[in-house]
């Protein structure tokens, strides 16, 4: 199976999509058949074999660069959650009324979507580097042009900061390449260099202050709740859902297989930054009033557990983490959707303006419920076994951290609640005016929804295909 397939299929779909115009339905049978190519893929890479995905071509002889590309059992989970999450902004931006659909969107959205499954399959360390780098621009030029008179300079600060980390992964990359005898870029050659623990120490610092900026991470978050207060709801869709599991994703495939004692020394200090992130963004957004506010420092609460399961360095909270940034794309998906539709609808965000939707949409109700359960992790739902696993490796790791941590299971119920209630419940407003959805927001969130009960009922299909591969990883600390 060659990625080569699965990689360029973004491409094909944006340029079909610019032929195809603002014809709706057409638009959407391609998304549908993008996102279902794409699954369909993985599918049979994971029943014929993983060895059999991998191609590498020389792309710069002179410095050794190669374009290398791989579907592994690390990196599967994330490729099917691009394909999902990149479906979910396009059946919103395709629900709108034909004369507000950009073919220039569309075909964004899909180079994001060439540039993300780049990040997840290079193995190449240089190809990584600039597809890490390439993804910022789709989100840039959407936000900056379709976002409200406050998302340029809120896209701005995100680049700006993206830019500032990755310089000094840039300088980790050259420093790596300077120990490698191979004289390439390769993954492969990077695993068994043998480097000191000082110098893994200045790397472990250098990939881990791009990749928390990614996420992001406390103290590193400043940029995202205006990024995501601001711009088109289809581009927060993206940065929320997918574009901040860049982090994640580099955390695990390339910071702690190859500086583990960088983690060692220095992992301790960035756990209790992201603890207090945990509670931080959780008692932040109990208080908000704004909608998308709420939603964003909950992803701030959310990613915070997951950057301590990763930094704790434990097969049960390394697996949780995968797990739960799983379920986290499909839900912050979801609640942003449905946000932006009660937003464009009733012409607020504002929760104290809101109220008694129910009355007027029981499905919006439904599904908005379904996606705040798995917000919450409530069993049976896709949240609860990522966020049990994460506190247990958490408990293991330092049980006062642990219980720390562990608030975040009641202060998201709070605000999730509050949200909840202040939009759908109570007597409606008589200046409001909710219809509900139409049948592409339907289809799309009765998708992802289903998602959210499927996962937590059945989360083996996720770590029946991870967790051998990230118990081979920590091998190496």
């Amino acid at each position: 199976m060659n990625p080569l397939y699965l990689i360029l299929t973004p491409l094909a779909a944006a340029i079909l999509g610019i032929g195809v115009g603002k014809r709706a339905f057409i638009q959407q049978i391609l998304a549908l058949l993008v996102m279902l190519g794409g699954l369909g893929f993985l599918l049979q890479v994971h029943l014929h074999g993983f060895e059999n995905s991998q191609i590498s071509y020389p792309w710069i002889n002179s410095f050794g660069i190669y374009f290398a590309l791989s579907v592994t059992k690390i990196n599967f989970w994330f490729l099917a959650l691009t394909s999902l999450v990149v479906f979910a902004a396009l059946f919103y931006h395709l629900s709108q009324e034909e004369d507000k659909i950009r073919t220039d969107v569309i075909a964004l959205i899909y180079s994001l979507q060439f540039f993300l499954f780049g990040v997840f399959m290079a193995q190449d360390l240089m190809l990584f580097y600039f597809f890490f780098e390439a993804s910022i621009l789709p989100i840039y030029f959407i936000s900056s042009r379709y976002g409200s008179p406050a998302a340029e300079r809120a896209t701005l600060k995100f680049f700006l900061y993206t830019l500032f980390g990755s310089l000094f992964m840039l300088l980790g990359v050259l420093f790596l390449y300077s120990k490698n005898g191979a004289n390439d870029f390769l993954f492969s050659s990077f695993g068994s260099l043998g480097l000191s623990g000082e110098n893994q120490g200045f790397l472990f610092l250098a990939f881990f202050l791009a990749f928390a900026i990614k996420m992001p991470l406390f103290p590193f978050h400043s940029w995202q709740v205006d990024a995501y207060a601001e711009s088109p709801v289809e581009t927060t869709i993206l940065m929320s859902g997918i574009l901040l599991k860049m982090g994640i994703y580099g955390m695990i495939a390339i910071v702690l297989p190859w500086f583990p004692m960088g983690v060692k020394e220095y992992g301790h200090i960035f756990i209790a930054l992201s603890a207090f992130g945990v509670v931080y963004g959780a008692l932040i957004a109990i208080v908000q009033t704004d909608i998308r506010r709420v939603l964003a420092y909950s992803s701030l609460s959310h990613v915070g557990l997951i950057g301590c399961g990763i930094l704790a360095y434990s097969d049960i909270a390394l697996e949780g983490a995968v797990l739960q940034m799983f379920a986290h794309g499909i839900n912050i998906a979801g609640l942003f959707f449905i946000s932006e539709i009660i937003a464009k609808q009733t012409g607020t965000r504002d929760l104290d303006q809101l109220g008694g939707l129910t009355k007027s949409s029981f499905g919006v109700t439904v599904l908005f419920f379904l996606f705040l359960l798995g917000s919450i992790a409530v069993p049976l739902s896709n949240g609860f076994p990522g966020e049990f696993q994460l506190l247990m490796g958490l408990f293991g790791y330092n049980i006062y951290l642990g219980i720390f941590c562990g608030l975040t299971v009641i202060f998201s119920s709070v605000y999730m609640l509050r949200m909840f209630q202040k939009s759908m419940l109570g007597k409606p407003s008589e200046s409001l005016k909710f219809t509900g959805l139409n049948f592409t927001q339907g289809i799309g969130l009765g998708f992802l929804a289903s998602l959210v009960l499927i996962f937590g009922l059945f989360p083996e299909m996720i770590s029946s295909i991870s967790d051998s591969a990230l118990q081979i990883l920590l091998r190496a600390y």
